[in-house]
C-alpha cells in the first residue's frame, strides 16, 4: 500500500489547529480533540503491545503522539473547554469526513489502513513514514 498523504490523518489536521490556536489565528481551542487524540492512542499503543508491534514502531508511535498530542495538550493544560471548541471538533470532522469522500476514501477504510499500518510495523502514516527514512538515512551516514 502507498503511504498515507498528511490530509488523510486527522491528527495532523488537529496539529495544525493546534498550530493555529498557539498562534492566536483562531479562538477556538483544541484541547478537546487533543484530549480524544490521546484517549484514542492510549488505545492504539494497547493494541500495539497486544498485538506485537515491533518496539521501534512503538518508539516511533510514542515518539511522534508526544510532540503532536501530549506536549500541545500540557500547553493547553489550564484552558477550559468551552462548548464552542466541542461544535468546533465536530464540524472539523465532518469536514475532515467529507474531504476523505471528496478524494474518493472512506472514513473507516482510512481508519483501518491507519491502524494497519501501526499494528504491523509498516510506517505508511506521514511522520512514521518520515522516522523511518530519517533512521535510515542517519545509519548510512
Amino acid at each position: 500500500m502507498a503511504k498515507l498523504r498528511v490530509d488523510f490523518v486527522f491528527s495532523y489536521w488537529i496539529y495544525a489547529w493546534y498550530l493555529l490556536y498557539a498562534f492566536k489565528i483562531i479562538s477556538f481551542s483544541p484541547k478537546f480533540a487533543l484530549m480524544l487524540g490521546v484517549m484514542d492512542n492510549i488505545f492504539m499503543l494497547l493494541s500495539m503491545l497486544l498485538y506485537g508491534t515491533s518496539k521501534k514502531t512503538i518508539v516511533f508511535f510514542i515518539i511522534i503522539n508526544s510532540l503532536i498530542k501530549v506536549l500541545p495538550l500540557y500547553y493547553l493544560k489550564n484552558e477550559t473547554i468551552k462548548l464552542k471548541d466541542i461544535y468546533f471538533t465536530i464540524v472539523l470532522f465532518c469536514i475532515f469526513v467529507l474531504w476523505l469522500y471528496i478524494n474518493g476514501k472512506s472514513f473507516v477504510g482510512n481508519f483501518k489502513a491507519i491502524y494497519n499500518s501501526l499494528l504491523h510495523g509498516k510506517n505508511e502514516t506521514p511522520f512514521m513514514a518520515l522516522l523511518e527514512k530519517i533512521e535510515k538515512n542517519y545509519k548510512n551516514i
